[in-house]
C-alpha cells in the first residue's frame, strides 16, 4: 500500500513502460497456456482455474529469481471472487490473469527496479531479467540513466533507501517481538490490555500480518468478560480509546460473537450520560464522542436525527476569538469529520466550519504541521491535516509545504525506541500508526499534488521534471493496482 505512489512515480517516468508490461505479460502468456494445455478444464470452477494460474505464477516467478517470501506476500493479498459455474462459461485464462494477476506481476517487477536503484546487490537479479528478455532495449536505458541520476544525489538516494525499507522495518520489528506481542494480551489490567493490542493491532493488520499473530487470548477475553471491558474512562484521547470501543473494534475484525443486545444498550446509557454531563458534547468531549459514534457505525446502532441534534449541539461561544485556541489540531479535524459521517456538514453554518477550519490552517507551518498553534510537530497532527484537505478537496494548499521529510525520519525514530511491554508508551505506537496512515494518504490519494510530493521527496529534480510534466499525470495507470481511501471514514477502500 505505501509503494502504490512509488510505483505511479515509476510508472510516469519511463517511457518505454508499456513495452516492459507488455514483455512480461507474453512470457507468463505463454507459461500459463503450455501448464494449462495439460489440464483438463472443462469441468473446472473459476476458483480452480486462479488457484492453477497463481501456481504457475509463483513457480515461474521463483524460476526467474524473485524471493519466494516476498511472491507470497504479494499474492496473499489477492481477493478471489468466488463465482459459480465452470471455467468455460465464465471467461478465458488469458482475462483472468489480466484482471486479476497481471497488476501484482508489474508490481513485484517494479518493486526490484526499486530495490537496484537503492541497492548494489539486487544488481544479479537486473541481469537475470535482462538475460531473459524482460527489458526492452529503451527501457533498460532509461533505467540506467534513473539509476546514474539518484546516485549522482545522495540526500535523494538516502530518502529513497529509507522509504523502501520502511515496510520491511516495521515487518521485521513486529515478528521478532511476535511472543512479547502475544503475551500482552495476558496482562491483568483490562485498560492496558485493551487499548494496547488495539494500538498494536491497528498496525499489524496495516501491513497484513495479522495471520501470523495468535490472538486467542483476546478473543477468549472479549467473550467471556464483555461485563468488564463494556465501560467508559474519563481522560479519553485520539491516542488512548475507550476501552468500550476498543473491545466493540476488535471483537468486529476478529470475527467474535458478542451480545449485541447488551453493547446497544451500554451505547445508549452512554448516548444519556454524554447529554446530561456536556452542554456541547462535539465541543466539550470531541473524542469520547468520536469514539462512540465509531462504536455505534461497527454494531449498526443508528441514531435518529433527534439524538444526533444533541450530540452536535452548537457551543455558543465558538464563533469567538480564540476559542479554538487550545484544541488539538486532530481533535478539530474530528469535529468536521464527525459532521461528515452524520452527513450533517450541509446544515452547518458556512460560518461556523470556516473558523475550525481557519485554526487548522495556523497550525501548518514550513517545519511541518503542529498539535497546537505553539506545539511539535506530530505525525498524528499530519495524517488529520492531510486527511481534512482530501475531504474538502484542498490538497493544492499543502503543495508547497514539506511533510515527508518529518513523518519517515519519526518512524524509524519511534521502531528504534519502541519496546513490546505492559509499560509501552501509547503516544509511540500512535505516532508508528499515524505516520503508516499519513503514508497511506500520500499513496492512495492518486491526484498530481499528493504525486509531486513523493516524486519531489524520493528524486532529484531532474526525474521529478520529468513525472510532472508527463501526460499520464491527469489519470492513473490502467495496469497498476489503485487502493482508495474514503473521503469520509478514513478507511482503505480494496
Amino acid at each position: 500500500m505505501i509503494f502504490q505512489g512509488l510505483f505511479n512515480c515509476l510508472d510516469l517516468y519511463f517511457e518505454g513502460i508499456q513495452e516492459f508490461y507488455n514483455t512480461i505479460d507474453i512470457f507468463f502468456h505463454e507459461k500459463i497456456n503450455d501448464y494449462l494445455k495439460k489440464k483438463n478444464l472443462k469441468d473446472l470452477s473459476y476458483n480452480n482455474v486462479q488457484h492453477e494460474i497463481l501456481l504457475v505464477l509463483k513457480e515461474e516467478l521463483m524460476k526467474i529469481g524473485f524471493n519466494q517470501e516476498k511472491i507470497d506476500n504479494y499474492f496473499q493479498e489477492v481477493l478471489l471472487i468466488k463465482q459459480e459455474g465452470s471455467f468455460e462459461e465464465i471467461t478465458s485464462t488469458l482475462k483472468i490473469y489480466s484482471r486479476e494477476f497481471s497488476p501484482i506481476v508489474y508490481e513485484l517487477f517494479l518493486e526490484q527496479i526499486i530495490d537496484y536503484l537503492v541497492e548494489s546487490k539486487s544488481a544479479l537479479i537486473i541481469l537475470n531479467l535482462k538475460y531473459k528478455g524482460f527489458f526492452p532495449t529503451e527501457f533498460i536505458l532509461e533505467l540506467r540513466n534513473l539509476k546514474k541520476l539518484i546516485q549522482e544525489s545522495p540526500d535523494k538516494l538516502e530518502n529513497l533507501r529509507k522509504y523502501v525499507h520502511i515496510q520491511g522495518k516495521i515487518v521485521e520489528k513486529f515478528l521478532d517481538n511476535k511472543k512479547k506481542i502475544e503475551i500482552l494480551e495476558d496482562l491483568k489490567d483490562p485498560r492496558d490490555k485493551l487499548q494496547l493490542v488495539y494500538s498494536i493491532f491497528r498496525i499489524i493488520d496495516f501491513f497484513h500480518l495479522l495471520n501470523e499473530f495468535d490472538f486467542s487470548h483476546i478473543k477468549t477475553y472479549l467473550e467471556k468478560n464483555i461485563e468488564e471491558w463494556l465501560t467508559s474512562f474519563p481522560l479519553i484521547t485520539l491516542r488512548n480509546p475507550d476501552l468500550y470501543f476498543c473491545g466493540i473494534y476488535l471483537a468486529n475484525h476478529l470475527n467474535i460473537k458478542i451480545d449485541i443486545e447488551k453493547v446497544n444498550n451500554f451505547l445508549l446509557t452512554l448516548f444519556e450520560e454524554c447529554i446530561d454531563e456536556f452542554e456541547a458534547p462535539l465541543f466539550e468531549a470531541t473524542d469520547r464522542l468520536y469514539y462512540f459514534l465509531k462504536s455505534t457505525e461497527i454494531v449498526k446502532l443508528w441514531l435518529d436525527d433527534e439524538k444526533i441534534g444533541h450530540l452536535i449541539k452548537d457551543d455558543p461561544r465558538m464563533l469567538e476569538p480564540n476559542y479554538f485556541k487550545d484544541f488539538e489540531t486532530s481533535q478539530l479535524v474530528v469535529i468536521l469529520k464527525i459532521y461528515a459521517l452524520l452527513g450533517v456538514s450541509q446544515k452547518i453554518e458556512t460560518q461556523k466550519i470556516e473558523a475550525i477550519y481557519d485554526e487548522i490552517e495556523m497550525r501548518v507551518t514550513p517545519g511541518g504541521i503542529k498539535q497546537y498553534r505553539d506545539g511539535f510537530v506530530t505525525s498524528e497532527s499530519t495524517y488529520y491535516v492531510l486527511f481534512v484537505n482530501y475531504m474538502r478537496n484542498t490538497l493544492e494548499k499543502l503543495k508547497d509545504y514539506v511533510l515527508l521529510d518529518s513523518i519517515v525520519p519519526r518512524i524509524y525514530r519511534n521502531l528504534e525506541f519502541l519496546d513490546f511491554s505492559g509499560d509501552t508508551n501509547f503516544d509511540l505506537v500512535s505516532e508508528l500508526f499515524y505516520s503508516c496512515e499519513s503514508l497511506k494518504l500520500f499513496n492512495c490519494i492518486e491526484t498530481k499534488h499528493m504525486i509531486h510530493h513523493l516524486a519531489k521527496y524520493l528524486f532529484p529534480e531532474e526525474v521529478v521534471n520529468k513525472i510532472i510534466s508527463s501526460e499520464g499525470m491527469a489519470q492513473v495507470s490502467p495496469h497498476l493496482r489503485h487502493y482508495k481511501v474514503n473521503k469520509v471514514t478514513g478507511e482503505t477502500i480494496y
